[in-house]
């Protein structure tokens, strides 16, 4: 016994990298891979073998056995598992990555390496993006960009011809604001980091955050999606007025107005304002819509919605199965306006799209999820004056919440499904909230010592 417990405890040590090593089997998984959705449980089980908890307690856990129960009812439900399988395989990865990052991020050192794999992940989707995205044109002064965007990386299972633009909009709404306000903390005590790093690796740091920030967001205006950028600019907005003093939100609040009126008055008065009426609505070109056309009107969404109820009204408890909408949807509920060569993949909510797939339990436990997570936040923004860094927790906290407020509006109209591959990173901002919310709850967050004296002087 005491030998099993010696080797498990040797493999429990390479959780994190036996994880990693079996993500390409669940991000492109086959019936005949499909074996490799128990490297998940089988991990937690080492962890116990070798004498740690079987999965550490977050408040979250109630949650995801929710969910998981709901993933297993799903198999029952699907008419096809085979079709299934890679957003049930999608689901499993996520869950063991929101608790390995839970787990390294008992350790201050191992949680800023966490946070580091997020940005790192967050900034080399957008690299990945120039090569591998379908953009289509709906602005036309970003018309010659596109001409040297031709997707390179093709002939992925699940996105064969390019990755969907407006489903890379709402993955990097969930990195953007925090590599932002870690850019704007950054640049504001630079001087603090040039007393603590020397002036060259200082100003490379600052450097770095500031170009792979801006990156980030440029690539979010590519894709031009209207979800995308209302999501990020609310939560620019609000992250700013929490942020700046009385005067400042004030004087934000005022230049907004002034902002919002000068705007209304060249959209009257300029040629562009055609442009911008088929951006809203969704016409790139200016002339007759196709069926891919109408899918982005508010008519087009209108009526994905409506076929995306009466589904939940059909199956409320069990739900379609895991990405049975789009097959299941064009058969019992047939569009009108949209034709039938539309692969329409998912409900355009994803809080449709949750109780779609999971049924309406499952979408109570998607919804809690946010809501346990907003909590956690909540908890940390109260505890941080009481800690060595308030400044930078607060940082943290305005950083994770806006990614999950923005992809919440991003949500309204669009979807990056629950299995997604790129959904990934929700797991991982959901890992990185409860490690941090653990740090704090266990006052491990004064061994923050090295960040003490970034945050002198500072108060947000």
């Amino acid at each position: 016994m005491h030998r099993v417990q010696s080797v498990c405890a040797v493999l429990d040590r390479w959780h994190w990298a036996l994880l990693v090593v079996a993500m390409p089997f669940l991000l492109f998984p086959s019936p005949s891979r499909s074996p490799a959705m128990l490297i998940v449980p089988v991990l937690w089980i080492i962890s116990r073998l070798a004498g740690r908890e079987l999965l550490p307690r977050t408040p979250l856990n109630l949650v995801l056995l929710v969910m998981f129960v709901m993933v297993l009812i799903s198999e029952w439900a699907t008419f096809d598992l085979a079709w299934s399988l890679p957003k049930i395989a999608g689901m499993i990865l996520g869950i063991g990555i929101y608790f390995a990052l839970v787990r390294y991020g008992k350790s201050p050192c191992q949680w800023w390496g966490s946070l580091l794999l997020f940005i790192v992940a967050g900034f080399g989707i957008s690299v990945l993006a120039l090569f591998g995205t379908q953009w289509s044109t709906k602005i036309s002064f970003l018309a010659p960009i596109f001409v040297h965007l031709v997707p390179r990386i093709t002939g992925l299972p699940g996105s064969e011809v390019g990755w969907s633009a407006n489903e890379l909009a709402g993955v990097l709404v969930w990195v953007a604001p925090l590599m932002l306000n870690l850019g704007v903390l950054a640049w504001v005590r630079r001087a603090a980091l040039v007393e603590r790093l020397g002036w060259g690796q200082a100003n490379v740091l600052v450097i770095m955050i500031a170009v792979g920030s801006l990156f980030v967001t440029v690539v979010l205006i590519l894709t031009q999606s209207r979800g995308g950028y209302l999501g990020f600019a609310i939560t620019e907005l609000l992250i700013l007025f929490v942020a700046l003093p009385r005067r400042g939100k004030m004087a934000l609040g005022g230049l907004g107005g002034l902002v919002l009126a000068a705007s209304v008055l060249w959209a009257m008065r300029s040629a562009p304002m055609g442009e911008i009426s088929r951006f809203l609505n969704g016409d790139a070109g200016g002339g007759a819509l196709n069926s891919v056309g109408v899918l982005g009107t508010a008519e087009g969404r209108l009526e994905v919605w409506s076929r995306g109820i009466y589904g939940i009204q059909d199956f409320p408890f069990t739900g379609m199965g895991m990405n049975n909408f789009r097959r299941v949807a064009p058969v019992l509920y047939p569009f009108f306006l949209i034709g039938p060569d539309v692969d329409i993949a998912h409900a355009h909510n994803e809080f449709l799209q949750a109780a779609l797939d999971l049924g309406i339990p499952g979408l109570i436990a998607f919804l809690a999820l946010y809501l346990g997570a907003f909590w956690m936040l909540f908890e940390i923004w109260r505890a941080a004056p009481n800690t060595p860094t308030p400044t930078l927790l607060r940082t943290l906290v305005l950083g994770f919440g806006g990614g999950l407020f923005a992809h919440i509006v991003y949500s309204m109209t669009d979807a990056v499904t629950l299995g997604a591959k790129p959904g990934f990173l929700f797991w991982m901002l959901l890992g990185l909230i409860a490690g941090l919310f653990d740090q704090v709850h266990s006052r491990r967050i004064t061994e923050w010592t090295w960040w003490h004296r970034l945050d002198t002087g500072m108060a947000i």
